[in-house]
C-alpha cells in the first residue's frame, strides 16, 4: 500500500523514507554521532577481520586517523582507524509505521542488522538485543496495527478515524454548494483521499459509503425539487409531465414530504380524472340519446329524471375535482360537464318562465344555454329550436305592438293606442305596459 502525498497531507500522516530508519555503518571524518552501537576492532591494523573483538559504545567521533568512542567505562576510548573493521549503529524503533513503505524500511533495518550478526558472530548477542524491539514492531504491524507518535493503534481504527476526519472536511463543501448537481464529487480532493484510504483499509469503506449516500440523497432531493417546479409551472404537456413523474418515482420520493405527497396525489388525481372523463363523456352520449324536441313549440325540452340525477352526481364530482387544484396539464372535459349541469339546472326555470310569459327572463336563460347545448351535441341544441323560435317570435310581436301603441299615443289616438297596449300586454305582461295603459285611462 502506497499512500499518495495528497492523501498524506489531508490525513496529516508524515511520510518517512526507509533510508532514515537504516542502521548506519559509516562515520564521516569530523562527524560525531551521539548514538549507541558497536564497533568491530582488530587487535592490530594488520590483523585479520575475523580476529576483531566487539566494542559497545554510546557515541563515536571520527577524528581523522582514529576514532574516539564513548563507552560505559571510558568516555574517550581512542582507536586507530586502521583497526576499525566496522561501526554498526543500533537504530531506534521508528516513531511511525503506517505505510507498507515504512514497514519495508523497518524490514531493511532488520535485515541489515541480521546480516551484520551473521558476518560478525562474536557480535550476534548484542545485535540480537538491538533487533528485538525492531522485530517486535514488525510483528505488531503485521498483526494489524499501525504505529503513530510511538503509540500503537489497531489499523482499522486508525484508518476509520482518518477517513472520518476527511469526511468531516468534505461534508461542509457539499452542503455549501449552491446546486449539488454542479458539485463534482468524483474530482473533489477530499473524496479522492477517502477512496485512497478505503483502498488502503477496507474497514474504512462505510465512511466512504456514507458520504456517497449523502451526496446521492442531496442529488435526489435537488432533482425532485426541479421536477416539481417544472410540473407546477404548468407549461408542459400531460405526456411530458407523466415522464417526469416516472423519474420522480425513481428518485425515492418517500425521502421528503412534498415529493411523496405529490406522487400520491398525482396517481390519485390521474385516476380520478380518467374516471371522471369517462363519466362525463358517457353522460354526453346519453344526453344526446335521451333529449327530444317537445311536442308543444312553447315548451322547454325535458331531461329524463334518471339522467338529471346522474348529471347532478357528476356535478358534485366536478366540484370536488376542481377543489383539489389538479395540475393544469391533467385535463377533464369540464366544459361539457358544465354545459350538461347548466342545461339540467335551467331547463325547468325556462319552461316555467315561458308558460308564465316572462319572455325576457326566458330569453336570458336561452341566451345562456344555447351555446352550452351546442357543446353537448346537435340533437340537444336542436331541442331548443321550438322554444327559442317561440320566445323570439313573441318578443318580436311585443316590440312591434309596443312601438305602434306608443306612436298612436303620441299622436293623440288614445283608444287605438290602448288596444295595442292591451295586445302587447297579453303577450308580455310588462310593468311598463301596465303603467302606460293606466296613464291613457286618466286622460
Amino acid at each position: 500500500m502506497k499512500l499518495l502525498p495528497r492523501l498524506l497531507a489531508v490525513c496529516a500522516i508524515p511520510f518517512l523514507s526507509a533510508a532514515s530508519l537504516q542502521a548506519q555503518t559509516a562515520v564521516a571524518v569530523g562527524a560525531t554521532h551521539e548514538h549507541a552501537g558497536l564497533a568491530m576492532i582488530k587487535p592490530q591494523a594488520w590483523s585479520k577481520p575475523d580476529q576483531a573483538t566487539v566494542l559497545e559504545f554510546q557515541a563515536v567521533e571520527n577524528r581523522s586517523g582514529y576514532y574516539q568512542f564513548r563507552t560505559a567505562s571510558n568516555p574517550a576510548n581512542q582507536v586507530q582507524a586502521a583497526r576499525v573493521v566496522s561501526v554498526i549503529f543500533f537504530p531506534s524503533t521508528p516513531d511511525q509505521i503506517i505505510s507498507n513503505d515504512e514497514r519495508a524500511g523497518l524490514q531493511k533495518m532488520i535485515d541489515e542488522l541480521a546480516g551484520s550478526a551473521a558476518k560478525f558472530p562474536q557480535a550476534a548477542r548484542l545485535i540480537d538485543r538491538a533487533l528485538a524491539p525492531l522485530k517486535g514492531d514488525a510483528a505488531k504491524f503485521d498483526s494489524g496495527n499501525i504505529k503513530e507518535n510511538s503509540g500503537w493503534t489497531a489499523r482499522a481504527t486508525y484508518f476509520q478515524k482518518k477517513a472520518a476526519a476527511v469526511a468531516e472536511l468534505l461534508r461542509p463543501e457539499m452542503v455549501a454548494a449552491s446546486r449539488i448537481t454542479d458539485f463534482d464529487l468524483a474530482t473533489s480532493h477530499y473524496f479522492i483521499s477517502l477512496r485512497e484510504l478505503t483502498d488502503a483499509e477496507p474497514s474504512a469503506r462505510p465512511v466512504l459509503a456514507r458520504i456517497q449516500a449523502l451526496y446521492d440523497s442531496m442529488l435526489r432531493k435537488e432533482t425532485r425539487a426541479d421536477i416539481l417546479r417544472q410540473i407546477n409551472a404548468g407549461r408542459i404537456t400531460l405526456e411530458q409531465a407523466t415522464e417526469l413523474v416516472a423519474k420522480l418515482k425513481a428518485l425515492r420520493p418517500e425521502e421528503d414530504a412534498p415529493a411523496n405527497l405529490f406522487v400520491q396525489g398525482w396517481e390519485t388525481t390521474v385516476a380520478k380524472a380518467a374516471k371522471l372523463t369517462d363519466r362525463i363523456n358517457a353522460l354526453g352520449v346519453r344526453f344526446e340519446e335521451s333529449i327530444a324536441k317537445p311536442a308543444e313549440p312553447d315548451a322547454a325540452p325535458i331531461v329524463p329524471p334518471a339522467l338529471a340525477a346522474d348529471v347532478g352526481e357528476m356535478s358534485d364530482e366536478v366540484r370536488q375535482f376542481r377543489a383539489s387544484s389538479p395540475p393544469p396539464m391533467i385535463r377533464v372535459p369540464l366544459s361539457l360537464a358544465d354545459a350538461m349541469s347548466a342545461f339540467v339546472e335551467k331547463l325547468p326555470t325556462l319552461g316555467e318562465l315561458a308558460a308564465a310569459r316572462e319572455l325576457i327572463q326566458a330569453k336570458e336563460i336561452l341566451d345562456t344555454i344555447v351555446g352550452q347545448a351546442a357543446l353537448i351535441g346537435s340533437k340537444t341544441s336542436s331541442s331548443l329550436d321550438g322554444i327559442k323560435k317561440y320566445v323570439n317570435s313573441e318578443l318580436g310581436k311585443f316590440v312591434v305592438l309596443r312601438d305602434e301603441a306608443k306612436m298612436l299615443a303620441d299622436n293623440g289616438k288614445a283608444e287605438e293606442a290602448q288596444k295595442k297596449y292591451q295586445q302587447a300586454y297579453a303577450i308580455l305582461p310588462a310593468k311598463e305596459i301596465a303603467e302606460r295603459m293606466d296613464a291613457l285611462k286618466k286622460k
